[in-house]
């Protein structure tokens, strides 16, 4: 490979960095900026700045049940305000969502200074085993929820 050649590759791998730190930190901020409009009702959505937020559940809107990350959004909103018992009322699973969006931050800055030579396997495991992780929880957390709604 050439040395042009590496350079557009650390450059693409760098957008990359900066994009998923982005992604992250707008998930943090705007889960401080949000706020419940009902809280403890049924149909609580959230609010920016008092002007309440549509449905953004495609799911939810379509077939009117829950899916899978139904409460996740809510979840993060009341983690972020520090409203624990909450935001395990919305989403089990929204803490540990959380905590990978927020684990985000450190490994992108980490790979936006060392560039590729620091995507080693630990890093690679680091990103994708909590995800992976999540991912499986977050299936069998709504297989449970389906089952328990039909008895």
């Amino acid at each position: 490979m050439n040395t042009n050649t590496i350079r557009i590759k650390e450059k693409e791998f760098k957008k990359e960095q900066l994009f998923f730190l982005f992604f992250a930190i707008s998930i943090i901020l705007l889960s401080l900026i949000m706020k419940p409009s009902n809280p403890n009702q049924e149909d609580d959505n959230l609010s920016i700045f008092g002007i309440k937020t549509p449905v953004i559940c495609l799911h939810r809107l379509i077939y009117k049940k829950p899916c899978a990350g139904c409460g996740l959004t809510r979840s993060f909103v009341s983690l972020a305000h520090g409203d624990i018992e909450a935001s395990l009322a919305y989403h089990k699973l929204g803490i540990l969502f959380f905590i990978i969006v927020v684990f985000q931050i450190p490994i992108r800055l980490y790979l936006l200074r060392t560039g590729i030579s620091g995507y080693n396997s630990l890093v690679q495991k680091l990103i994708t085993v909590p995800l992976i992780i999540a991912c499986i929880a977050l299936v069998i957390h709504w297989l449970v929820f389906i089952f328990n709604s039909k008895a």
